[in-house]
């Protein structure tokens, strides 16, 4: 892989909440993903181990990746907004790719998992996600889409369990889900892995 330029931007979410991202491009870029962190209450930013472990197998897959803060995290301005302001601001980091005809991976941890998996914008080829709470909204998007969704579990997650994952999976379209067995929610030494299934569970 050639050399990947990281830049900062700052860019504006729908109700004119101003977010803040890293753009990580890799020389020829392939597709585009977009990055989600933790819940910004319990200290997730896009600073978050997880999603670098997320960043670090997208690109060297050749995504043009954005990771965000979402409003009052990092280096965001506002206030955390629930979960429904949170999908505001993805849709608006998603506008930000250069080139948006690329196919697009919707990826996330915890919080920003199950706000990955609430939307389907017309690009994308796939949800990745790292251990999804799925208690932030009552219906995902990603339920009832045809296009792929991996979830990663860690097999002794203490928010939601592997087992409980896979059982909702069945119930989703086009749903898999692959547990670290090491691995609890916070993942702290299985990183490695994180980046190893997200390069093996990239679609095409």
């Amino acid at each position: 892989m050639g050399p990947v330029v990281v830049m900062t931007q700052r860019f504006v979410s729908s109700d004119g909440t101003t977010l803040e991202a890293d753009v990580l491009t890799p020389e020829t870029p392939l597709a585009n993903a977009v990055v989600c962190h933790p819940h910004p209450l319990h200290g997730g930013t896009r600073g978050d181990g997880v999603v670098a472990a997320l960043c670090r197998a997208l690109v060297q897959a050749q995504h043009q990746v954005i990771r965000f803060d979402f409003r009052g995290a990092g280096g965001s301005d506002g206030s955390h907004g629930g979960g429904t302001a949170e999908r505001e601001d993805l849709l608006a980091a998603i506008d930000q790719l250069t080139d948006p005809a690329l196919p697009l991976v919707l990826a996330g941890y915890s919080f920003g998992a199950d706000i990955a998996l609430s939307v389907a914008p017309e690009p994308l080829c796939q949800w990745l996600v790292v251990a999804p709470v799925l208690q932030v909204f009552d219906s995902f998007a990603a339920a009832s889409d045809e296009r792929t969704t991996h979830m990663i579990a860690g097999a002794h997650d203490q928010f939601q369990s592997a087992e409980n994952l896979i059982a909702i999976a069945a119930g989703w379209v086009n749903t898999h889900v692959t547990p670290i067995e090491s691995a609890d929610h916070f993942f702290q030494a299985s990183l490695g892995k994180v980046s190893e299934l997200t390069a093996d569970l990239l679609v095409g």
